[in-house]
């Protein structure tokens, strides 16, 4: 995909002292040469400035509906239904729908068994009565085995199924034949909200990749994102010749499954897709870690309050975080701290760490919140 600057467009004037100074110079033109009137002017308490100063707001707001409406017919301004009715001018790719969490589960039975138990697809594990989770496909634990792994997946789409710990979904609802027991062995994650515009749009662009054979860097990125909404950031690289190592972050910079993983391989695999000389490998990005020790110093006569600068300061201490921690291959810049702070109103900041540190395209930098500080150092004069 081509990164460029595209310019702001507008194809209404909006202004609303440029319209209503047009429609007063129009007004006195027609008093002149209709009236013949050739000294007249609308005065600003006249009523016929307040009527025209009327029709002026009302024009600016059609003209603003009609100017909205106009952008929506370019992809970068269109949302919602918009945006996907444009996608027909790429690859008609569709919205990501919401997706469900998913995690490997372990089922047990009672004791081995002469021949395979089979463990039906569908099997509903719960973890409260609104989260539950149900096997993707049939399993078999075979002749003399006590127990096989299975892939499952929340019943309810979307992030409510995230962030649960490994041992802790095990209700069965389904009794299978020679039931022991049965339990998450991983965190469950990789659900994920409906597809948003912004990355929607994105990942229109990089559909126009996709069409290549000869597995371009974008195209490998565009089939990865396409597979679940979950998938934040995509790094596709060849460190060998015929070998394409590709790396995944999840939304809210959280690490991929196995089980997400092995969907995205799966995907990027599919004879359409990988060209016949690619080996690929799906794997999640190796951590960077870093730490934030800062102080920041609040200005005596400062307009706001300490307590909301203070509250701002360390809100924009998680956005840094955030945003340090949401993409492949971002350097750790403190710069980019001290200037969130410095937008929260801080008189200054003082940074022990973290240092700038050249994060690898296949890593992603990872807070260590254990030794986190930030600091209030008080009042200072200008």
């Amino acid at each position: 995909m081509i990164n460029r600057e595209y310019p702001d467009i507008q194809f209404l004037e909006t202004d609303t002292e440029i319209i209503e100074s047009n429609m007063i110079a129009l007004y006195e033109y027609m008093m002149k040469e209709q009236f013949h009137r050739e000294n007249y002017k609308v005065y600003p308490a006249s009523p016929e400035r307040l009527f025209i100063a009327w029709c002026a707001a009302i024009v600016v707001q059609q003209r603003i509906l009609i100017d909205e409406t106009a952008k929506k017919n370019v992809p970068r301004y269109a949302s919602g239904e918009y945006l996907d009715s444009l996608a027909e001018l790429f690859k008609d790719i569709e919205r990501l729908p919401a997706t469900p969490a998913v995690a490997t589960f372990r089922c047990y039975i009672s004791e081995e068994q002469e021949q395979s138990v089979i463990i039906p697809r569908g099997t509903r594990i719960a973890f409260s009565s609104e989260i539950v989770f149900e096997t993707m496909e049939e399993l078999e634990i075979t002749a003399g085995n006590t127990y096989g792994d299975v892939t499952g997946q929340c019943q309810t789409p979307g992030i409510v199924g995230n962030q649960i710990a490994a041992g802790q979904i095990k209700e069965i609802v389904d009794v299978y034949d020679y039931y022991l027991k049965i339990e998450n062995i991983t965190k469950t994650g990789g659900g994920a909200e409906k597809e948003e515009d912004q990355e929607y749009y994105e990942r229109m662009r990089e559909s126009m990749e996709s069409f290549s054979t000869a597995g371009p860097v974008n195209g490998y990125i565009y089939h990865a994102k396409s597979v679940s909404a979950a998938v934040a950031d995509v790094v596709a690289t060849s460190p060998v010749p015929g070998e394409v190592d590709v790396r995944i972050l999840l939304q809210n910079s959280e690490m991929p499954t196995k089980a997400v993983l092995e969907e995205i391989e799966e995907a990027l695999t599919a004879s359409d897709v990988r060209p016949l000389t690619d080996l690929v490998k799906v794997s999640e990005p190796e951590e960077d870690p870093f730490e934030v020790d800062v102080t920041f110093y609040i200005e005596r006569n400062s307009q706001l309050s300490t307590s909301i600068i203070e509250r701002d300061a360390r809100s924009a201490v998680e956005n840094y975080i955030k945003w340090q921690t949401c993409k492949i291959g971002r350097d750790i810049n403190p710069s980019y701290l001290v200037q969130k702070m410095m937008d929260a109103g801080v008189k200054r900041v003082i940074v022990r760490k973290p240092e700038f540190q050249v994060v690898e395209e296949t890593h992603v930098a990872r807070i260590i919140r254990e030794t986190m500080q930030v600091m209030n150092g008080g009042i200072e004069n200008e």
